[in-house]
């Protein structure tokens, strides 16, 4: 194994990198602001600007279309609630409240960096974690994340944080670090609900790595995520007069990869914001009724076509892993993603080779249930971004090992 490099030095190379990433990034803000049409990043996720003019107006978390259509659980609670902020303090789809979000989620990338060398320094050695940094500092498709106005920059931000928080704990957490993975995680679940299943499967890996007679910590974790994530739920059943732990959008999205005429991409021009139609139907429905009622359509389409659909979710798992999944994509999408999933499986295939189990585990939990309900409805390229940090940390670990015999080698600290 390498020898453990000086910590100035190591620093030095972090700052480094972060540094290229951040003017990297922002040459992308500048191509934004000077040479995109005014408003133009709100038009990438222009439900998230709805939501967060509902709530300034004082009618909550509802209207994602933006007509008036009432209470919604569409999205989840917290970055519509950022949004908002961000828009009463630099003004309502203004370029200074468009400068704050690209920078906030420049942020964002620019901390997601420094935890994979993190991780992979810590796990392997400073030559992974170096070429995880570069590749995630340079590679063209992930310039332009700071861009999506959506929540992925924050939550691929937070799951690669909750990884490195229980790699750092293992094996044997306190009772105050529990508490606090639970609050993490029930923020996790209140930014990105597909993340959900995730944080509590890192949680009881966590507790399967500590000694038999601490394991019963693990139900502080559950506590504090409780009195975390349970307004959310609460606000759902009081306003729907029904149980929605996550999201309503569930059947929504279902029918929308799986109807006549399906080609497994996302077709946009069936949602409520594209589609008058659909939009009628879905405000005199509610959107509890709405959602029921393609979710039934949705399963009616499935049984009738059961042929159809494991071929449309064939080529969705294709297309997850090869960054081919948005209709009409850049070509560097899927020669990035290709890239990636091919030496991230790669390291992960070493780790089991060199019997590291436990930390295979801990990297296949988000490879395995992360992509699982975007294989029956859609696999867009921002959705395979969550997960991609690890495997670049895995693909860079693979890349050190190449020389190396896995079984004689172990990464350290693992």
């Amino acid at each position: 194994m390498e020898n453990t490099p000086q910590p100035a030095a190591s620093k030095r190379t972090t700052w480094t990198v972060l540094v290229i990433a951040f003017l990297l990034r922002g040459l992308v803000i500048l191509q934004v602001l000077f040479h995109y049409p005014s408003g133009w990043l709100y038009t990438r996720g222009n439900e998230m600007g709805f939501l967060a003019k509902s709530l300034l107006a004082g009618q909550g978390l509802s209207s994602p279309f933006g007509v008036p259509t009432g209470p919604t659980a569409f999205i989840a609670p917290v970055y519509p609630i950022f949004i908002a902020g961000i828009f009463k303090l630099f003004g309502i789809d203004s370029v200074a409240s468009a400068v704050v979000t690209l920078l906030s989620q420049t942020a964002a990338a620019l901390i997601t960096i420094w935890l994979i060398m993190r991780i992979a320094g810590k796990l392997f050695n400073t030559r992974a974690a170096l070429i995880a940094g570069l590749i995630w500092a340079c590679a063209p498709p992930l310039l332009f994340i700071p861009t999506i106005f959506w929540d992925t920059s924050f939550a691929l931000c937070a799951l690669t944080g909750l990884v490195a928080l229980v790699l750092e704990l293992r094996p044997n957490p306190s009772k105050l670090a529990w508490l606090g993975l639970g609050a993490f995680c029930g923020f996790i679940a209140l930014l990105n609900s597909a993340m959900v299943f995730i944080a509590i499967a890192l949680l009881l890996w966590l507790a399967a790595q500590s000694p038999r007679d601490a394991r019963s910590r693990c139900l502080l974790a559950a506590c504090t995520f409780v009195v975390v994530f349970s307004p959310w739920p609460i606000r759902n059943a009081r306003v729907f007069h029904a149980f929605i732990p996550l999201r309503t959008t569930v059947g929504e999205e279902l029918w929308m990869g799986n109807h006549p005429n399906s080609n497994g991409f996302l077709d946009e021009s069936l949602f409520p914001t594209y589609n008058a139609a659909e939009l009628a139907q879905y405000n005199q429905l509610g959107e509890l009724a709405f959602t029921r009622n393609k979710s039934a359509l949705a399963m009616n389409y499935i049984r009738q076509n059961p042929g159809t659909f494991i071929a449309l979710s064939t080529r969705r798992v294709i297309r997850y892993w090869t960054g081919t999944g948005t209709q009409n994509g850049s070509a560097l999408f899927a020669i990035y993603a290709t890239f990636t999933t091919i030496f991230g499986l790669t390291g992960l295939w070493r780790l089991m080779r060199s019997r590291q189990y436990a930390l295979a585990a801990c990297f296949a939990i988000p490879f395995l249930l992360f992509p699982l309900p975007y294989y029956i409805t859609h696999a867009e390229f921002r959705y395979r971004l969550l997960i991609d940090p690890l495997l670049t940390i895995l693909a860079a670990y693979a890349f050190t090992t190449f020389t190396t015999k896995p079984d004689s080698e172990p990464p350290s600290h693992a």
